[in-house]
């Protein structure tokens, strides 16, 4: 007899639930004393800040064709908070970062992200409207790729950092970058942009780990211990399926038969 789906979902849940208050509140407790597993990608951007910084040049964010609806919603949450935590670093410059995105709607957040990354350091007379640019929309979009490649020539980039969403039009942007000399940090929700990005970044940037910014490079309480809750949930799902497993090859005798209520 197979586990009920209804109460599975509902076991699962509320472990997530529990795990997550958990790891917050230990965070919140003893903040100083918890440390994240080292993430190369995140370690490697506010280096790249730092160059931009001294070399008197400008960093270049990206968030490709990530639209702030639907599914793609928490993405470009996480990617803009990214942005401002980064921005934010190099708003003492004399340089505003460049942000550019393909889809026209992502416009107002990120006229956000660099308004608060100045404000937050008392410089908003320095912000630069044309600092944020938009160019031809659409996934997968050549045309957005061809302008990438001539902006990051004309505006003097010193490094990119491209997360939200990309096709294999990455590859040519990514490309133009390296020949010129230019750091490169990429992540796509795309197949193929992650793909191109594996190869060709810097640093590697997967999957969940685009929701881990916050936490790396901003470090507040509920962020760590978001992360740490993460984690934890990952060596539960490990061994959940190793239960499982175990419970296929004994018949069901023992998981099965306790989530039965013994019977």
């Amino acid at each position: 007899m197979q586990v009920d789906a209804g109460i599975l979902t509902i076991i699962i849940l509320l472990v997530t639930l529990v795990v997550s208050l958990l790891a917050t509140a230990v965070a919140r407790i003893r903040r100083q004393s918890i440390v994240l597993r080292h993430h190369p990608a995140y370690a490697a951007m506010p280096l790249l800040v730092s160059e931009s910084l001294e070399a008197d040049r400008t960093l270049h964010f990206s968030f490709g064709s990530v639209i702030p609806s639907g599914t793609t919603t928490p993405l470009m949450v996480a990617a803009a908070e990214v942005f401002t935590l980064l921005a934010t670093r190099a708003a003492v410059g004399a340089q505003t970062p460049l942000l550019t995105m393909s889809e026209v709607s992502a416009l107002p957040l990120a006229y956000d992200v660099l308004r608060r990354a100045y404000r937050l350091r008392g410089r908003t007379d320095q912000f630069r409207n044309t600092a944020v640019q938009w160019y031809p929309d659409g996934p997968r979009s050549l045309a957005f790729a061809a302008a990438l490649t001539a902006a990051i020539s004309d505006e003097k980039v010193s490094a990119n950092i491209f997360m939200g969403s990309f096709g294999p039009e990455l590859a040519l942007i990514m490309d133009a970058a390296h020949r010129r000399g230019q750091g490169a940090i990429a992540a796509s929700d795309q197949l193929e942009g992650q793909a191109v990005a594996y190869a060709l970044s810097d640093e590697e940037l997967i999957g969940e780990e685009m929701f881990a910014g916050g936490a790396y490079l901003g470090g507040s309480a509920a962020q760590v211990g978001g992360v740490v809750a993460l984690d934890m949930l990952r060596v539960l799902l490990i061994a959940g399926l190793l239960l499982m497993v175990a419970d296929r090859l004994t018949g069901g005798v023992y998981l099965s038969a306790l989530l039965r209520g013994g019977g």
